[in-house]
């Protein structure tokens, strides 16, 4: 049983450091897109999506203009846009956790919050913001940003950086 042990521990550490190598690389670590983004199925980056980009340039351009998340929420839902889980569904296939086939158009207020913090809509990639103690304990930790491995310009921005800075 001691031998075990010592494989797993073994496997868990290569397998953090290809993931910490490929973060110092600037590969995107996680397994989707985000709203707004597809993944090019031949280089595995970030390439822009039209249809959801005009969407979500639309959200910065409402938060710009003094409207919050939970207002920008609303309307997108009285609009009938597509939230970006059906959207991903309808479009790709892909399920979530969070999907809802009979609410389509649910659009929640947290949605709209990260994705006005997320800088990956700049054009940034963070890597390696959360990690866990040990392939025992499951639990996410975060790491401060100044931990994190953060690449500038690693792909297409669909905001550009005075929009961004007037929403933060």
């Amino acid at each position: 049983n001691l031998f075990n042990e010592w494989f797993i521990r073994d496997t868990s550490r290569k397998i953090r450091a290809v993931l910490k190598a490929k973060a110092e690389r600037g590969e995107r670590l996680g397994t989707r897109a985000p709203y707004g983004y597809i993944k090019d199925p031949e280089t595995k980056k970030l390439a822009v999506d039209d249809e959801a980009a005009a969407i979500v340039r639309r959200i910065f351009a409402m938060c710009a203009s003094g409207n919050g998340p939970s207002q920008i929420a609303r309307l997108l839902k009285s609009e009938q846009v597509l939230c970006p889980t059906m959207y991903a569904y309808e479009r790709f296939g892909t399920k979530h956790m969070g999907l809802s086939l009979g609410k389509p158009y649910n659009w929640e207020k947290s949605t709209v919050a990260h994705m006005l913090e997320n800088e990956l809509y700049i054009g940034n990639t963070i890597n390696m913001r959360f990690s866990s103690k040990s392939y025992k304990d499951k639990r996410k930790i975060e790491h401060p940003r100044e931990e994190c491995i953060v690449i500038e310009g690693s792909h297409e921005a669909i905001i550009d950086r005075q929009t961004w800075e007037k929403v933060q």
